[in-house]
């Protein structure tokens, strides 16, 4: 799957931010969604 992109919703905390995560390691890019944009960047630099 190197060549697909995930798009998850409610990213910046929860089981969205893990699921980001996970799915960071397996896909080629990853669109995070969140609500509240200071807490959706700790996902995007773990």
């Amino acid at each position: 799957m190197k060549e697909s992109v995930a798009i998850v919703t409610g990213a910046s905390q929860g089981i969205g931010r893990a699921t980001a995560i996970r799915l960071a390691k397996d896909f080629s890019g990853v669109v995070l969604a969140a609500r509240t944009g200071k807490r959706s960047k700790k996902p995007v630099e773990e």
